[in-house]
């Protein structure tokens, strides 16, 4: 939907700038509020009834939307929208507390997911062709149903997700209490910083992709092959890297995915066909792939079933705060040079290139998180 809703809002005569500060709008939802919905589920630990409450939400404002032809009205509801589509992001933590961590089973997971974006992509754009883009909210809509009912069947057992845990530390004479499972240190600030300078720059102009190749493509299927394969190349990836990710190389695929963010920004201003849009998709294919599933899998390995929604959460809600203020910054940007798009991607390249400078000043994936050693438990 994400994708779409650009050239939705520019069908309706939205100007340009003004379809950024939407975006950026809607953005800012999904970075104010996961960490709120993960501290709740946290405390709670009852992480399976905010997924359900998010996925029924998001499934009524697409009902609204399907339906909605006033700008406002429209805004209101993507505000809702994202207010709900919050809690989505527990489900990542659910999962990997169910695979007890495990890499290779957590890169299927994103696997599956970018298989999702590409298939969503791929058909949003045949939809559209067929439908028109005035009713682009109702596939993701029909989409949603199908997935409620698949969540439906996923089971929550919080005592056996905590013995388990205790379990596994208890074999690394990591002994955890029950009471005592928070970490006494949190994940490295420079993890979240580089994820917000990252998408600073990159996800305005991702924003805008479908647009920016309307002006040089043919028709909505092929934006929406592109948009798309860009996802199926990352479902390979991610179980590629899955099976050779390891605490030895955590930090050399963080940085190799922010260079390939920085490389990518030129290529999308040098493109003007197919061809040129299809290697600027591997490209950041390789982007995304290459960092997020390290820094996933960073964090998952190194928190509690206490505090995992929490540290999950402001990944993620580190990233969406980079969509939204970098889409400001893109939006001003826009006002400045007239709408003229490749000008102001110029602007976004040195974004991604300060997360790599974090990076390789400020990471360091050998640092010990787990501090209640066995002695520690004793004393």
């Amino acid at each position: 939907m994400v994708s779409y809703l650009p050239p939705f809002l520019l069908n309706l005569g939205t100007e340009a700038p003004i379809i950024q500060l939407i975006m950026t709008a809607f953005l800012s939802t999904m970075f104010i509020f996961p960490p709120l919905f993960g501290k709740l589920s946290d405390k709670f630990q009852k992480r399976l009834i905010f997924i359900l409450l998010g996925i029924i939400g998001t499934i009524s404002i697409l009902f609204l939307l399907t339906f909605s032809k006033i700008l406002i009205l429209i805004i209101i509801e993507l505000l809702f929208y994202g207010f709900f589509g919050s809690t989505l992001s527990i489900i990542s933590t659910l999962y990997a507390e169910l695979v007890e961590n495990d890499i290779k089973y957590m890169s299927y997971l994103n696997a599956v997911m970018v298989g999702g974006y590409f298939m969503g992509g791929l058909l949003g754009g045949i939809f559209i062709d067929i439908y028109g883009i005035d009713k682009i909210f109702l596939f993701p809509f029909i989409i949603s149903l199908i997935g409620l009912m698949f969540m439906l069947f996923v089971k929550e057992n919080r005592s056996i997700i905590i013995e388990r845990y205790k379990l596994k530390t208890e074999k690394k004479d990591d002994i955890v209490l029950e009471n005592n499972l928070e970490i006494e240190k949190s994940i490295p600030k420079s993890i979240y910083y580089s994820l917000f300078f990252r998408n600073f720059g990159v996800k305005p102009i991702l924003f805008m992709l479908a647009i920016i190749m309307s002006f040089h493509l043919a028709n909505n299927t092929q934006i929406g092959f592109l948009l798309g394969i860009n996802f199926f190349f990352q479902i390979f990836q991610m179980i590629f890297i899955g099976r050779i990710l390891t605490v030895k190389n955590y930090k050399f695929f963080i940085i190799l995915g922010y260079i390939f963010s920085t490389v990518v920004i030129f290529t999308y201003i040098l493109s003007i066909d197919f061809w040129g849009f299809l290697l600027c998709q591997i490209l950041v294919s390789f982007s995304y792939s290459l960092h997020w599933i390290a820094v996933i899998t960073y964090i998952a390995q190194n928190s509690t079933p206490k505090n995992k929604g929490k540290f999950i959460s402001y990944a993620n809600s580190s990233s969406f705060a980079g969509n939204a203020f970098g889409g400001l910054m893109f939006s001003l940007l826009l006002v400045i040079f007239n709408s003229n798009y490749y000008s102001a991607m110029y602007f976004m390249i040195i974004f991604p290139a300060i997360s790599i400078i974090i990076i390789l000043l400020k990471f360091d994936p050998k640092q010990k998180i787990l501090t209640n050693s066995k002695k520690d438990s004793d004393s």
